[in-house]
């Protein structure tokens, strides 16, 4: 189907992802819709499940959004309502992100007249067959399938049978200018303490990020350092089961649950060390942002974790599930702080280098600039920098 827009407007983007709280696959759609170019690309964004912080985001930036408010199991009757939030917003172009968005916006998209382009994050909620199979059938309705890392990519073709010729690695990526070194304001004001050393994890409070080993390993990184306070910025269903195991384990009054923050780049400054337990990844954002902020990092080896954290280099990589080996690490990256921060300093270059949000919007745009050429879609031309600031947070 051939667009028939006026050439001097943008096209449509929306993007569906499942809700709109702080994570991984929701902020990049997120960063996507505040730095594409209003001149090419018009965004809004589908929550599928719920809101979340980032609606103050979304509306303080002027970008539309709609929650659709979808539940548990299969919601057949999503299809056509998403067939016709698409068909009457006039999109051009869907992009979904994880498999279950693919699912209910495919078919709508196609029926809207829209390209579609879908997102994978990771690949470890792929592995059963049932989903493996799902992504085979949904697949083909897709014009481009994205995939955030090379592991993931080597999955959807190895593992799910995709063809490697529409799939293309854009990994994820970090506002260099926002996340800094230094720090800019003081702890007494983001509620730090003020004399102690800091151990930092950014997540939400899930199985699968796998808390309770990181707690595991505070409490004998606790023994040997008394200076030193374990700070956890996020919040999820294991938070009350996360605060009882800090009780048990004897470290409570020196855990600092902070729940959900807006305000993490004033934070990651602040942190000696920064620390990441998950069993299962992607390419986590969190790690990305605490490495441009020059922190030395300790994770787990999960995902596309080893890609960017190399150990001795950017950080030190640990076996998941394995508390004695993280205390160890994080033990390591106390005692040793220049060795620690030349670490900070090398990871910093690389997220630079090579991980920037200006580089990984770059990608997106060749990307759909090539959708709207094959649909025949003629976009304005542009000058050298197709990029626009950020528009207001």
């Amino acid at each position: 189907m051939m667009w028939t827009m006026d050439s001097a407007k943008s096209a449509h983007l929306m993007q569906v992802v499942y809700s709109l709280v702080l994570g991984g696959s929701e902020r990049l759609a997120c960063d996507l819709a505040l730095r594409l170019d209003p001149r090419r690309n018009r965004s809004s964004i589908c929550a599928l499940a719920h809101g979340g912080p980032l609606a103050g985001t979304l509306h303080n930036a002027a970008i539309p959004f709609h929650i659709i408010g979808c539940g548990p199991g299969f919601q057949w009757r999503v299809v056509p309502k998403l067939y016709r939030l698409f068909r009457d917003n006039k999109v051009d172009v869907v992009q979904t992100h994880h498999l279950k968005q693919l699912v209910y916006s495919a078919i709508g998209a196609r029926l809207a007249g829209a390209a579609l382009v879908h997102v994978e994050h990771e690949h470890f909620s792929l592995r059963p067959p049932r989903a493996r199979w799902l992504l085979r059938l949904m697949a083909p309705l897709c014009h481009h399938i994205v995939a955030i890392g090379d592991d993931v990519k080597t999955f959807l073709v190895n593992g799910v049978g995709l063809p490697a010729a529409r799939i293309t690695v854009i990994p994820n990526g970090v506002d260099v200018a926002r996340y800094q070194p230094e720090p800019r304001r003081a702890r007494d004001a983001l509620g730090l303490r003020p004399h102690h050393r800091l151990i930092g994890h950014v997540a939400r409070l899930e199985p699968e990020k796998d808390q309770v080993s990181l707690l595991q390993a505070f409490r004998t990184v606790a023994d040997a350092h008394p200076d030193v306070r374990l700070v956890i910025v996020g919040d999820g269903s294991q938070r009350r089961e996360l605060e009882r195991a800090a009780t048990e384990l004897g470290v409570e009054g020196r855990v600092d649950f902070l729940g959900v923050r807006e305000d993490v780049p004033d934070l990651l400054p602040h942190f000696d060390v920064f620390v990441l337990s998950s069993s299962s990844e992607g390419l986590p954002l969190s790690i990305l942002e605490a490495m441009a902020c020059a922190r030395p990092v300790v994770a787990t080896a999960v995902g596309e974790i080893s890609r960017v954290v190399t150990n001795g280099v950017t950080g030190m990589t640990v076996p998941p599930g394995n508390a004695p080996a993280l205390a160890h690490a994080m033990s390591m990256m106390l005692d040793r702080p220049a060795w620690a921060a030349a670490m900070g300093a090398a990871a910093r270059r690389l997220v630079e280098s090579a991980y920037s949000l200006t580089r990984v919007v770059e990608q997106y745009q060749a990307l759909y600039a090539s959708v709207y050429a094959a649909r025949g879609y003629d976009l304005p031309t542009l000058g050298d920098s197709d990029i626009t600031p950020p528009r207001t947070r």
